[in-house]
């Protein structure tokens, strides 16, 4: 709907006449007008439909009974019933300029204009260009035309969208990041998921080095992955032991490799039978058999075995890292260091810690793979692809506060992402308050966005659901969330929304801080 439906009265009244300021409404929604610009900051834009024009003088309503008149300068063409949208100049008390927007012009000379002053032929390839980079608000000037194309001509595979949105997000361009924005546009950027692949992807590829008269390759394959994976979680033990002897005792927790074993006893006694056949200690067998032993302590005798380098029945092992008891045990060690439990979270600095270990991990494991001529293989291909998602991720947060947590649920995994709606160089707007939004995808609740926003110590939360159900099982137990809260200080509300679709964080981040610039020669002078 056109914004001159609202005004039918003031157009019945002005149409065409200037000078009927002693109307009460026109006054009424001047005064309106003024108010809705005087609240916004230089740089931000507003959208505006053209009711009158009387040679460079416009009337443009803005909103329902907001009214600007405006003189327009530099020639620029406005028909009556035009949409345009403005970036604001200058809003102060006495003169507020507004600049109109390239985007406006469609079809205007000035796109072949500005391509020529480039030295740029313009074709559909150029005039695409020139309408992307003009949505995604960046400057149209001879330097910004050129390095563009030439960044387009660099990488002619590449969607043109994608490469104008990486220059104004100031994202290094490169093969990687351009498959990595991609995706997380897509929706298939989900480092959780990418992280299960590996765990699936490894024991194929280690069946595909050893199938095949390599059995020896193959172990010492197994031998390097298991270093990557247990090496980081040695430091950190040490780390945590230290702390907490400095503490009082060490209590069992992070650093205490002992436990048990996540498997069933009929699944306990087949794995003892198979780890005697295959040649481990009597000792570590019979701890297994009873229980006694958890998962990290039975990987780091496996590596120290291996290690040796001299197996009495290779057959035997090969069947014992085939089994399925075996697998688990592995599988659910790579959950325990690459998954956070809600837990965790509360932990200080415990995000970090992930990435550290995960990026140390990835490094590790693409060396072995390297080493053993398997770049190739579903394995290496993810790998990489989680390396360059955490690449991606770091170079994204150089401006925007965006961070992926891989989460392990009671009975499921999830996919979190926190995004803070706030340029890193200002982290809350001028009134103190700090918004964020919170997705998880989650097997049982399914895609959940929690929209919070937080000033002083209120706390608003808004939960979007795509289930009834899920809504009602949410606010059957925010009690529980508002007295954690209120147990630090914190007053909350709480809303509930179902919705349709699923949050892409993405669009989100490309919401966020367009610099919108104007074609040089145009402005409009809007003043009280």
């Amino acid at each position: 709907m056109k914004l001159s439906a609202f005004f039918g009265q003031i157009n019945q009244t002005y149409t065409g006449n200037t000078s009927t300021e002693n109307s009460p409404a026109l006054e009424q929604g001047l005064k309106n007008g003024m108010e809705a610009v005087m609240g916004k900051q230089p740089g931000q834009t507003i959208a505006g439909e053209v009711l009158t024009r009387d040679g460079s003088d416009v009337l443009i309503a803005i909103g329902k009974n907001q009214l600007l008149q405006a003189k327009l300068e530099g020639g620029m063409s406005a028909q009556i019933g035009q949409l345009l949208t403005f970036q604001i100049k200058n809003n102060s008390s006495s003169r507020i300029v507004l600049s109109p927007l390239f985007e406006n012009m469609g079809n205007d000379p000035n796109v072949s204009k500005a391509l020529q002053a480039a030295g740029i032929p313009e074709n559909s390839l150029t005039a695409g260009m020139v309408k992307a980079m003009m949505q995604e608000g960046l400057p149209i000037d001879r330097q910004s035309l050129y390095q563009m194309n030439r960044l387009i001509n660099a990488n002619p595979q590449a969607d043109l969208q994608t490469l104008v949105q990486m220059q104004r997000l100031s994202l290094p361009v490169t093969p990687e990041n351009i498959a990595q924005f991609e995706a997380y546009k897509n929706y298939q950027h989900q480092l959780g998921q990418s992280l299960s692949d590996i765990m699936d992807a490894f024991g194929q590829t280690f069946q595909e080095i050893a199938g095949k008269d390599n059995l020896q390759e193959g172990l010492s394959f197994y031998r390097d992955v298991l270093g990557a994976l247990l090496e980081e979680a040695k430091g950190e033990i040490a780390e945590g032991n230290a702390t907490e002897a400095a503490g009082q005792g060490n209590p069992a927790g992070e650093g205490d490799v002992s436990g048990s074993l996540p498997l069933s006893g009929k699944e306990l006694r087949e794995l003892a039978r198979q780890m005697r056949l295959a040649g481990f200690p009597d000792n570590m067998t019979e701890a297994v058999l009873n229980n006694k032993v958890g998962g990290r302590e039975l990987l780091n005798e496996l590596q120290r075995l291996l290690a040796q380098g001299d197996w009495p029945d290779k057959k035997s092992l090969m069947e014992l890292l085939d089994g399925k008891e075996f697998k688990h045990i592995l599988k659910n060690e790579m959950h325990s260091q690459w998954l956070l439990s809600p837990e965790e979270l509360a932990e200080e600095k415990s995000v970090d810690k992930l990435y550290e270990r995960l990026n140390s991990q990835m490094n590790r494991l693409n060396q072995a793979l390297s080493q053993s001529a398997r770049a190739d293989t579903p394995l290496a291909k993810t790998v990489t692809n989680v390396s360059n998602n955490i690449n991606f991720m770091n170079q994204l947060n150089q401006m925007f506060t965006y961070v992926q947590i891989p989460l392990k649920m009671q009975g499921q995994n999830a996919n979190g992402e926190l995004f803070v709606y706030t340029n890193k160089k200002s982290l809350a707007k001028k009134d103190g308050s700090v918004s964020a939004l919170l997705h998880l995808d989650m097997e049982n609740l399914g895609s959940v966005d929690v929209h919070v926003s937080m000033n002083n110590q209120k706390v608003s939360t808004k939960f979007y659901l795509q289930d009834d159900s899920a809504l009602d099982l949410i606010a059957d137990n925010i009690d529980i969330l508002n007295k954690r809260l209120e147990g630090r200080g914190y007053s909350m509300n709480a809303e509930f929304i179902n919705k349709e679709e699923g949050t892409n964080v993405m669009n989100e981040i490309l919401k966020q801080s367009k610099n919108i610039s104007a074609l040089a020669g145009y402005s409009f002078d809007a003043r009280a």
